[in-house]
């Protein structure tokens, strides 16, 4: 700072010399002869009478008096140096800690930046790309943090909240409600989890992948979570029964509280791996690829589960656009010939999203593509669907809605499409990066954890851990709430 002053003031004197002045201009050499001179008379001079001019010349007369403005300044540049170094500390010093962390304060080194440190650290370009965290990979943040990076995201919990607060709240009775219908019975308590009671009467690991990720937003919450007690149901259909917590629901199904998909942790039976090992072969997969590359077709393989997902085979396969196929679960020569991984659906332009026996679980995976996403009305709600731009205007639109009645309006929208290839693009970039914010691991512990918070609002009895109650830590070695000592 002290070296920054020395020179601005340096900078300043020197501009000094060149002020106008009020008296007429005199050479600083004016005291001494440059060379021969003249009289009056023209005569010359001779050596001697030169001499004798030399000696009586004058000297020049004193410096006139500096004007009026290079007086003023000399008064006025001190002070503004000290209030420009004043104003400069100002700036200078941190900001004071509020507990939000603002993703977008400096220039990133990758799509979502979050760390302070990073951002402020004084470092070369190859420095901070070394030292670069993912926001989508930051596990830990306090709820404060979750609000101010994933604002919007809690809509869902929000309304559950209202609801179960307009009614007197949760009580026992609508959890024993909820129970005789759900997969498991929880606990957290002084930040752990425990099973109060588990049934294996669901598909496959649902039922423990959706209570693994409840135990990952509890051991990287960086702050205490309320002691709450619930109860979740892993199947398709949510039951609005007593108060369960489901994995999506219809619109007049307000009694479901929403919670994140079982498979955000991971999906083993088909061979989908954890969430975020997807998401690494995702972005591997798709960074090698090109948009004018991918296949000018509309994808969907899978089971002809319900008649909507048969109506879209019929209209598509009339047209040249359609790569619609079926799966058959039974023929497993079918499925291996036929199967495809979530990151062999970025080869195409175009991937269609149908719902089957109720909400389906597709969809936040093909988010995960640089393509665009071509959907139907949806009947069933998840957590993140509020957060889908489907208006057609909009240049944030990250999903296609075929309007009417379920495809029937799919060979007009194929073709618009097809016809605007840029903004297919535009679309299919809006969708990448929705997934990488809105669906991250990062928002997902952030939704837990403000629904643990909400929860707490309405629940109308305190939770209390009895003898009788199985710690995750053995549920997950056990795979029960109960069993004979052996």
């Amino acid at each position: 700072m002290a070296s920054r002053l020395s020179r601005s003031l340096q900078s300043i004197s020197s501009l000094l010399a060149f002020l106008p002045s009020t008296a007429p201009a005199q050479s600083p050499y004016a005291a001494i002869p440059l060379g021969p001179t003249t009289s009056s008379s023209s005569q010359p001079v001779s050596p001697h009478d030169a001499e004798k001019q030399h000696a009586f010349i004058p000297l020049a007369p004193p410096a006139p008096r500096r004007n009026q403005l290079a007086h003023a300044w000399l008064w006025v540049s001190p002070i503004l140096v000290v209030a420009l170094a004043a104003a400069t500390w100002v700036v200078s010093r941190p900001a004071p800690e509020t507990g939000i962390v603002e993703p977008y304060a400096c220039a990133p080194k990758s799509n979502w930046t979050l760390l302070r440190d990073v951002c402020a650290a004084d470092r070369g370009a190859d420095q901070q790309q070394n030292d670069n965290y993912e926001l989508a990979l930051d596990r830990h943040l306090t709820q404060e943090q979750c609000d101010a990076i994933y604002p919007g995201l809690y809509l869902e919990v929000e309304r559950a909240r209202d609801y179960w607060k307009a009614r007197g709240g949760v009580t026992q009775q609508d959890l024993d409600d909820a129970e005789a219908q759900g997969q498991a019975r929880a606990l957290i308590v002084n930040n752990r989890l425990y099973v109060k009671s588990y049934s294996d009467a669901q598909q496959g690991t649902r039922t423990k992948a959706a209570l693994a990720l409840i135990n990952e937003a509890l051991i990287t919450a960086p702050e205490p979570v309320p002691d709450i007690e619930f109860v979740i149901q892993t199947g398709d259909n949510g039951i609005p029964h007593g108060a369960p917590w489901a994995l999506g629901r219809k619109e007049k199904e307000e009694e479901l509280t929403l919670m994140p998909d079982y498979s955000f942790f991971s999906w083993p039976e088909p061979h989908v791996d954890s969430w975020q090992e997807v998401a690494d072969h995702t972005l591997a997969y798709e960074t090698k690829l090109r948009w004018e590359d991918k296949i000018d077709k509309l994808l969907w393989r899978g089971a002809f589960l319900v008649d909507i997902r048969k109506e879209l085979w019929e209209i598509a396969h009339r047209h040249k656009w359609g790569a619609v196929t079926d799966l058959d679960w039974q023929d497993r020569e079918n499925v291996k010939k036929m199967l495809l991984t979530p990151e062999q659906h970025c080869d195409y332009k175009f991937l269609a999203h149908v719902e089957g026996l109720a909400y389906s679980g597709r969809l936040k995976y093909l988010t995960q593509c640089r393509s665009v996403i071509v959907a139907h009305k949806m009947r069933y709600v998840q957590h993140f669907h509020h957060l889908f731009d489907a208006d057609p205007t909009s240049p944030t639109q990250n999903l296609v809605l075929s309007p009417g009645r379920n495809f029937d309006e799919l060979p007009a929208v194929m073709d618009a499409l097809l016809a605007d290839d840029a903004r297919a693009k535009q679309i299919a970039d809006n969708s990448y990066r929705f997934w990488r914010h809105w669906l991250s691991v990062g928002s997902v512990d952030c939704y837990w954890r403000r629904l643990f918070r909400e929860w707490r609002e309405v629940m109308a009895f305190e939770p209390v851990v009895t003898r009788n109650l199985t710690s995750y830590n053995s549920f997950i070695l056990m795979g029960t709430a109960s069993w004979e000592a052996h």
